[in-house]
């Protein structure tokens, strides 16, 4: 168990409250409706003028700079956009692009693209709206995601820490 698992146990006895795992296969068949919590669920949203089927879509989308391979992530549903985003070489850059510019990982200007992102996701779609007030107080946890952000676009910290304070406040920004 590592030190983050143990920390989140240990807060998770300390409070009472119940521990979700909002991974995508965790739930498919127990609790499908928290599936759609993963960045992998259904839940359409629009940024700058562009529609997305999931954020998982537009989370592999920004690893290209390639517009027209961009847009292929639109209509894409999680699965398809992770196995093609996977396919994507951007970690030895560390640069992710929107919209014709380039973010560094590690800036503060990316984190707020990605909190835009799903800001937009929250506002956009009521069904995520309420499947994430549904896990009411619940420690949310993203047990198949990553920590290190050198190796990954969204940390479990970041993806959590996001759902988390959209359930509590309706807002990122």
């Amino acid at each position: 168990m590592t030190q983050r698992n143990i920390t989140t146990l240990g807060q998770a006895l300390e409070q009472a409250v119940p521990i979700i795992d909002i991974s995508s296969r965790i739930h498919e068949n127990k609790n499908p409706e928290f599936a759609l919590l993963s960045n992998l669920g259904h839940k359409p949203f629009r940024i700058d003028g562009l529609s997305f089927e999931c954020l998982e879509g537009f989370l592999q989308c920004i690893k290209t700079d390639d517009e027209a391979r961009q847009m292929d992530f639109c209509a894409m549903l999680g699965r398809q956009a992770k196995k093609e985003g996977s396919k994507i070489a951007w970690k030895h850059k560390q640069t992710l692009y929107w919209k014709g510019r380039a973010y560094g990982r590690h800036t503060e200007e990316y984190q707020q693209l990605i909190s835009r992102a799903f800001q937009e996701c929250y506002q956009q779609c009521e069904e995520f709206r309420t499947v994430l007030a549904a896990t009411g107080n619940a420690i949310l946890d993203h047990t198949i995601g990553k920590v290190d952000p050198t190796d990954t676009i969204l940390t479990i910290e970041e993806f959590v820490s996001r759902l988390t304070r959209l359930r509590e406040y309706g807002s990122l920004l």
